[in-house]
């Protein structure tokens, strides 16, 4: 009888502000199921610097690296999407991604690494959405010059409104 894998909760590491809410939610999931956790970072080269990154991403999320968890650095090589899921391959690992911080636009053009992880995996995935208050910055400074810039050349009167 072949002996099953022991569960893991695996994360994707960035440091985005949905990376970072991610790396929060994979913690505390590692927690509830009292497993261990990897934290994996994917470029597509290695440099002596990336686990240096996996700290700091702790240190960003938490303040330090939480002492009460087993956890694994790891740094992959190659694309996110795949190197993630060929890491979490067993049926009793999680996934936990957070969502492409550059909006719908770049997800059109470049494709989305959650939704490409959804597509892959062998095993459950969480993908966990930025905070609120982010997602709402990042659309207000991606519009905001744009709705200011429209009518810049353009002399208009204001419509008097019928008494």
């Amino acid at each position: 009888m072949a002996k099953q894998p022991e569960p893991r909760v695996i994360v994707g590491v960035d440091r985005s502000i949905p990376g970072l809410a991610a790396l929060r939610f994979a913690v505390a999931e590692a927690r509830r199921r009292g497993v261990p956790l990897h934290a994996v970072r994917v470029r597509p080269e290695l440099t002596p610097e990336e686990c240096e990154e996996i700290d700091a991403a702790f240190a960003d999320a938490f303040g330090a690296v939480p002492k009460d968890l087993r956890i694994y650095r790891e740094v992959l090589i190659g694309q996110v999407a795949e190197a993630l899921t060929r890491r979490a391959h067993y049926s009793t690992d999680v996934l936990v991604v957070g969502t492409d911080a550059h909006g719908w636009w770049h997800a059109l053009w470049f494709g989305s690494i959650s939704r490409s992880c959804l597509r892959r995996a062998h095993c459950p995935v969480l993908v966990v959405p930025g905070p609120e208050m982010a997602l709402s910055a990042r659309r207000r400074r991606r519009w905001t010059p744009h709705r200011r810039d429209l009518w810049a050349g353009y002399e208009y009167e204001t419509p008097i409104a019928p008494s």
